[in-house]
């Protein structure tokens, strides 16, 4: 076996993704800035939310500092970056 989870790790998961949903969901269609626990920082509307991602429009300036670029190319206008929402760390409401 290379890894198990310990037994109560998938109840604080599911609660702390159903958390998050939550929290989300009244703010469809503001402008937020989220920060994920790798360190990238993302700002654009929030476009909508499921069980697992948080989708967001991004303007084509606005591209995450570090390695990390979403699979769309910057000559498109609306971006949709879809975050995973067991990683992000900070959310803020912009606008």
């Amino acid at each position: 076996m290379i890894y198990q989870a310990e037994p109560n790790w998938q109840h604080q998961m599911r609660h702390k993704r159903d958390m998050i949903t939550g929290a989300l969901h009244p703010h469809i269609g503001r402008t937020i800035r989220v920060t994920t626990i790798d360190g990238h920082t993302h700002e654009g509307v929030l476009a909508h939310v499921d069980g697992h991602h948080a989708y967001m429009h991004i303007a084509p300036h606005s591209h995450p500092q570090g390695p990390y670029r979403p699979i769309y190319t910057p000559a498109q206008y609306n971006q949709i970056l879809t975050l995973v929402l067991f990683e992000l760390l900070v959310i803020l409401l912009l606008a």
